[in-house]
């Protein structure tokens, strides 16, 4: 592993503390069932005990799916794994909703999270960032989000993130680390 991508890594605690509605938010890039790399058994594990961990601890959700503008081309659902956790019990009627579902035409889809943020009112704090493929639309997307929401850490997950063959960590290399976006390791 390269020494200077292994001085950035950090291990994720585990969110513990109470949330305030909003204010975290796990986003959840392209696992969708048209990508080999999304159906991985060891991503989905990991992804789905991410999402697990957000909503246990009353994390937002914001699941992104990929559609492909040119040429048109759908690449499915969100696996059932991960919209099965995501999945918000919700003990009262008058509950928020905590999980979002947005369709993106491009590899960012911080833009669609963004307008999660307007309309629920959301004033992020922290982003977990997982899914595929990690340096195409996760890396996008966390490099976006860190963009777009100066004030906010982005984080990136990178045991519950895939590109093609697998997580090599060699893969982290040359990730385009922010002042508040970084790498770090599930927990």
């Amino acid at each position: 592993m390269n020494p200077e991508l292994s001085t950035i890594l950090k291990t994720a605690p585990p969110p513990t503390q109470a949330t305030v509605l909003g204010s975290k938010i796990l986003v959840v890039v392209d696992m969708q069932v048209g990508f080999a790399a999304a159906l991985e058994p060891w991503l989905l594990d990991a992804v789905e005990a991410e999402v697990r961990r957000a909503n246990q601890d009353s994390w937002s959700i914001v699941a992104l799916e990929f559609l492909c503008a040119n040429p048109l081309r759908f690449y499915g659902d969100t696996h059932d794994r991960v919209v099965d956790a995501a999945r918000t019990r919700k003990e009262k009627a008058d509950d928020p909703q905590r999980f979002f579902m947005r369709a993106k035409a491009q590899m960012d889809g911080s833009e669609r999270v963004l307008d999660v943020c307007l309309k629920e009112g959301y004033q992020p704090q922290l982003f977990r960032v997982c899914g595929v493929k990690s340096r195409a639309c996760v890396e996008a997307t966390a490099v976006g989000l860190a963009t777009r929401f100066p004030r906010s850490m982005v984080e990136v997950l990178i045991g519950a993130c895939n590109q093609d063959n697998g997580n090599d960590e060699s893969i982290w290399n040359g990730f385009p680390l922010m002042a508040n976006l970084r790498l770090i390791k599930s927990s």
